[in-house]
This record gives structure tokens, sequence and C-alpha cells, in this order.
């Protein structure tokens, strides 16, 4: 396995834990980290960096993977 498939699995891996610790519980409250007003700008984001690196690395990859 590539170095870049790897990074991109473990970039995607970290995107989907933090959508999972984002997620609302049952009676649709936020976790506490993400009840204050920046949180609405900077968790998004974060989550959007590491699903945007997760498939450039995904993709770098498997392109290295095919030549």
């Amino acid at each position: 396995m590539s170095e870049d498939l790897l990074i991109g699995v473990v970039s995607l891996g970290i995107a989907g834990g933090l959508i999972f610790l984002g997620w609302p519980d049952k009676n649709g409250d936020s976790p506490r980290f993400l009840q204050f007003e920046a949180s609405l700008v900077l968790y998004p984001s974060i989550i959007m960096v590491f699903l945007a690196a997760g498939f450039a690395e995904l993709i770098t990859g498997l392109l290295r993977v095919a030549h």
C-alpha cells in the first residue's frame, strides 16, 4: 500500500470520526464542544479539509498505482 493511499484512508477516517462526534443526540442537542458561536464556522470547515485531503490523496495514490 502506498503512502498516499494510507494518508487518504486515515484522513477520511478522521473526517468520519469528526462527523460522528458532531452528531446530535436523540433529543436533538448538539455535543457540548459544539455549543459555542465559533463552532458553526470552524467545525464544518475542519471536516471539509480532512475530506478534501483524503480524497486528493486517494486519487493521487490510485493514479500512482495504475502507472
